[in-house]
């Protein structure tokens, strides 16, 4: 695989967890593009090692240190779910 193949299929995953993180609406009106940071961070951990407990945390962290959302305001669980079923199913 050179690198044209792996940007491809980085960037294939990548806009498929950008819907993903987008279905979630966590900022009514925010343009496609304002989780991309997070998409990243995310996308990163499950090359490496996907495991949910850090996918999880990564998730709580930047939901509420970067955005300002409150713990309450999200489903972590939930949507650390959805990330691992895409995942394992790709």
């Amino acid at each position: 695989m050179d690198k044209k193949d792996l940007k491809r299929i980085y960037n294939g995953d990548f806009s498929q967890l950008r819907k993903i993180i987008n279905s979630w609406n966590l900022i009514s009106g925010s343009p496609d593009d304002e989780f991309d940071s997070l998409n990243n961070k995310i996308l990163s951990e499950l090359y490496k090692n996907p495991d949910a407990e850090k996918i999880d945390k990564i998730l709580q962290s930047e939901l509420v240190v970067t955005y300002g959302l409150f713990n309450n305001e999200f489903d972590s669980e939930l949507f650390v779910n959805q990330i691992m079923n895409w995942w394992n199913s790709k």
